[in-house]
Parts: C-alpha cells; sequence; structure tokens
C-alpha cells in the first residue's frame, strides 16, 4: 500500500512540476528572439455590428450585407423615380429615413452612452504565439462605444499579447480611430508595456469632416468632388486611368454641376429632417464618431446633437475624451517620450478632402486632416503655400521643420522632431515602402527621429507604384542624400506621356469655364 502511495504522490509531484513548464511553452514565457511583439490598432469600421449575434434571428447592421443594400436601394427608388418626376421631397425624405433607419438605427447608443442589449461585436483573442518582423496582432473593437472602455479592453489585450508570445512590452502600429484608442489607452494605463508606437493618419486632435458634419455644416464644390476622386484614384494602372478620364469628362461636360444642383436642393429641402430624424439620432449618439471632433467644434456640435438631461451620461464619457486626452495630448505624446517610448508621426498631405463639408479644402490625406493628424502642424490650404514671406514659428530646436514646398510648418507640432509627413499618402493606406520605414523605426535600439535616416527625412514623397517613399529634402547636416533609380510603372509613364498632355487640355477647359 506504502508503494502505492508513493508512486501517486510521485506521479502527483511530476505532474505538479510539468504544470508551469507547459504554461510556459504555451505562453511563451522568456521568449529570447528579440523581437518585440507588434500590435496593429484597427481604424473605425474594423469589426462588423451585428443585432441578435449568434442567433437565428442575427442581423448585420455594419457593415450591411447585399440583401440589406439591395433593400436601402429598392426602398428609395420609387419615391426617387417620384420625386424627380413631382418635386415631392417629403415622400423621398420618408422613404431614405425609414429604410436607412431599419437597416442601421440598432446601432445607436443609449443616453448613457451604452450599447443596445441586444447589438454586439464578434471578437476572438489570438492563440498564435509565432511573432516576427512584418508580422502583428490584429486587435479590433466596437468602434461605436466610448474610446475610454475600448481602452480597457485592449489592455487586456497587451496583456495577453505579452503573455502569449513572453515578452513585456509590445509595439503598436495605430490606424486611423486606432489612434484615439491608444491615446485614451495611454492615458489610462500608461506607457510601461509599450516599446515603440506608430501613430498612422490619426486624428489625434479630431478631424473637420466630424466637427462640421456634427455641427451641420455642409456644402458642395463640383471642382472639389472632381479632385477627391482623382486623388482618391490615382492613375496608377490603365483602368484608374480611364476612370481619371471619365471623370473628366462627367466635369467638363457639365453633368456634375448638374447632379451637385440636384444634391443641393436635396439639402435644401431634407437636411433638416435626415439630421434630426436619422443621422443626429443614430450616429449622433456614437461616442466613437466624438471622439473625432476638434476642439474648435466640439461644444458647438454638443449643443446641437445632444440632450444634457436625456443624455447625461453619453455627455460625460465624451467630455471625458475630448478635454482628459484630446485636448491633453501635448501631455500625453511627451509623457510617453519621457518614459522611453519611441514615437513616430505619420501624416498624410496633398489629398483632396471629403468634398461635402465647409473644411473641405483643408490639406489632408482624403479623411483625416493634416493639421490634426500631425498633432500641430501649421498646414496651408491644399494647393497653397505659407507664402513667400513666411518665418518658421519655432526655431528653439534649431532645425528647418518647414516643407521643401513652403506648405507646412512642422515646427508646430507637439513633437515635431518625431512626426513625419508624406505627400500623395491616402488615408491609412500602406505599402511595402511604407511599411519598410514603419519595420525601421519599430526594431531599432536607438530613438530614431525625422534626422536619423537621410531616406527618412521628415517631408516624403509616396511613390506607391515603385513602392517606395521618396526623401523630398530638410536633411540633416553631412548626410547624403539619397538617389532613386528611375520608375518604371505605369504611372511614371503616364506622368511623363500623358500628364501633360491631359493637364493642357483641361487648363484650356478650366479657362473657357471661366471665360
Amino acid at each position: 500500500m506504502k508503494k502505492i502511495i508513493a508512486v501517486i504522490l510521485t506521479a502527483a509531484m511530476l505532474f505538479s512540476l510539468c504544470i508551469p513548464a507547459v504554461s510556459a511553452e504555451q505562453s511563451g514565457n522568456g521568449c529570447d528572439c528579440g523581437i518585440t511583439p507588434t500590435i496593429y490598432v484597427g481604424p473605425l469600421g474594423n469589426t462588423d455590428i451585428y443585432a441578435y449575434p449568434d442567433t437565428e434571428n442575427e442581423k448585420t447592421l455594419f457593415r450591411p450585407d447585399t440583401g440589406a443594400i439591395v433593400k436601402i436601394v429598392l426602398g428609395i427608388l420609387p419615391p426617387l423615380i417620384w420625386l424627380l418626376a413631382t418635386r415631392d421631397y417629403d415622400t423621398f425624405g420618408d422613404a431614405l429615413i425609414k429604410v436607412v433607419y431599419d437597416a442601421m438605427g440598432d446601432m445607436r447608443l443609449d443616453g448613457d452612452g451604452n450599447s443596445l442589449p441586444h447589438v454586439d461585436v464578434k471578437i476572438d483573442l489570438p492563440t498564435e504565439t509565432s511573432h516576427g518582423i512584418g508580422e502583428s496582432y490584429y486587435f479590433n473593437y466596437d468602434w461605436r462605444l466610448d474610446p475610454i472602455e475600448v481602452a480597457g479592453q485592449f489592455n487586456e489585450f497587451v496583456q495577453h499579447v505579452k503573455n502569449l508570445t513572453g515578452h513585456d512590452k509590445v509595439n503598436l502600429r495605430a490606424s486611423s480611430m486606432g489612434g484615439v484608442v491608444t491615446m485614451a489607452y495611454f492615458r489610462e494605463y500608461g506607457y510601461e508595456d509599450v516599446d515603440a508606437c506608430i501613430f498612422q493618419c490619426c486624428p489625434i486632435l479630431g478631424t473637420d469632416v466630424a466637427g462640421d458634419l456634427l455641427s451641420r455644416k455642409l456644402a458642395l464644390d463640383s471642382k472639389a468632388l472632381l479632385d477627391y476622386a482623382s486623388t482618391g484614384i490615382p492613375p496608377y494602372d490603365f483602368g484608374s486611368a480611364a476612370l481619371n478620364v471619365l471623370f473628366d469628362i462627367l466635369y467638363y461636360s457639365g453633368l456634375v454641376d448638374t447632379v451637385y444642383g440636384f444634391a443641393g436642393k436635396l439639402l435644401d429641402n431634407l437636411q433638416d429632417r435626415v439630421f434630426d430624424e436619422l443621422l443626429t439620432p443614430v450616429f449622433g449618439t456614437l461616442l466613437g464618431l466624438w471622439s473625432f471632433v476638434p476642439d474648435s467644434a466640439y461644444e458647438e456640435a454638443k449643443k446641437i446633437n445632444l440632450d444634457p438631461e436625456t443624455q447625461a451620461g453619453l455627455i460625460a464619457k465624451a467630455d471625458y475624451y475630448h478635454y482628459e486626452v484630446q485636448c491633453k495630448a501635448d501631455e500625453i505624446l511627451n509623457d510617453a517620450v519621457e518614459n522611453g517610448v519611441r514615437v513616430m508621426i505619420v501624416a498624410g498631405y496633398d489629398v483632396q478632402r471629403t468634398p461635402l463639408v465647409e473644411n473641405m479644402y483643408n490639406d489632408s490625406d482624403a479623411t483625416v486632416d493634416t493639421k490634426y493628424a500631425s498633432a500641430g502642424a501649421t498646414v496651408a490650404l491644399r494647393g497653397e503655400t505659407l507664402g513667400d514671406s513666411y518665418q518658421q514659428k519655432n526655431c528653439e530646436c534649431g532645425h528647418n521643420h518647414v516643407s521643401p514646398e513652403g506648405d507646412i510648418d512642422a515646427s508646430t507640432c507637439i513633437l515635431p522632431e518625431h512626426t513625419w509627413f508624406i505627400k500623395g499618402m491616402l488615408h491609412s493606406n500602406c505599402h511595402d515602402g511604407i511599411m519598410e520605414m514603419y519595420n525601421w523605426f519599430m526594431y531599432t535600439d536607438e530613438y530614431y527621429d525625422v534626422w536619423s535616416n537621410p531616406k527618412y527625412t521628415q517631408f516624403l514623397e509616396n511613390d506607391k507604384p515603385n513602392l517606395r517613399v521618396k526623401a523630398m529634402g530638410n536633411f540633416a547636416e553631412g548626410a547624403e542624400k539619397p538617389t532613386y533609380e528611375a520608375g518604371n510603372s505605369f504611372y511614371d509613364k503616364y506622368l511623363k506621356y500623358a500628364a501633360p498632355v491631359f493637364d493642357t487640355v483641361t487648363g484650356f477647359l478650366d479657362k473657357l469655364m471661366a471665360a
């Protein structure tokens, strides 16, 4: 009997010793690969929103599936035809508001800023322990919710990845709204778990699209629409080049102005109704969208959209993010640097922004204004410069932070030495050449800045067809300027042969239209 008990006890002891060993192997504790795991913090819309998920009544609220889109189109098509024939705007407005509300209305948050109980997202934690350069763990989340609440979920995700990989720190690459979540995370949970952080086209200080929309400051401009289409779909191949020609034909034929004239009448007749009955009660409750509103528009937008009595809880959450995170971005970013986090802020510019709001002429990456994504740069309106007599505002660093073309002064950024600008970079649109720059930044033991590498100066040109970025200027003293082989893409040939012809023709047409 004693022998049997001894055998049992010995087996138990061996089993107990194996438990931590297995756990360590599964969690990756003590990984010595030397490559810090990277977490990609996704943008707005990164996760589908469901009503009654995982039940027989499951319905996709966002992104609507094909069936839902067809239902919306079929719901508004007859009233649209009736509108064209009779100018009956109210009947069309009734149909438009009803079909969109039926499809997406349950996305709204209640007066305390909480999701309706039957609406949720589907998120699984990663289980793969493998990690390396170019690999990342994707953090997706319910982007409707309070960024502070999401930051709590993100903190749990960070701890999970650390345990999974056996590293005591992670790298972060935040894209668009991912920057909002990251800033909230830094504010609430500090910096000790992060080695390097890249903010890619993030509304760190908001975006005027959100501010203008929630302030009901809409505007239409057919030329801006043409620019938005052509810069949003550059002629990188034959198909996109053909689309650009089509855009020009539609614009110079007057068809765009005709459509815009009709759209203007729709706004005049239905704007208040659509806002009051659809946009404000549904999308105007989403705290994720409120985190995009810049300080200049915030209080006015609140007065227009939110009720202090019935939405006090929602307002409190919106206020906390706005005043404790967005308005303290300088404090948060500087504290991150002081606590050893290597920070890279990347802003796109020279792309036409959304041609629907009054601030459509701001320079941008098509979605986020360059001045906000860069956390404070002084930026001329798109197509303009700061002026021949412009002087850099902050000179204490002794560096030149004015762009070679004179349209951006980066000296006013919160982190001027750690903010890069990429000309022609569409919102959060990344390619191998940009990723090469990110990897150079993340996987280094030194705190690199805009002067460290002549390949990656503060102002870069996005050469997407050739999968590279090209330094435009502002080199460190004594730096060897890089040389670039001539590109051989379709776009390079287009610029050399076709663009001069199109520019001549469209220039002539512009003069003709202005006469």
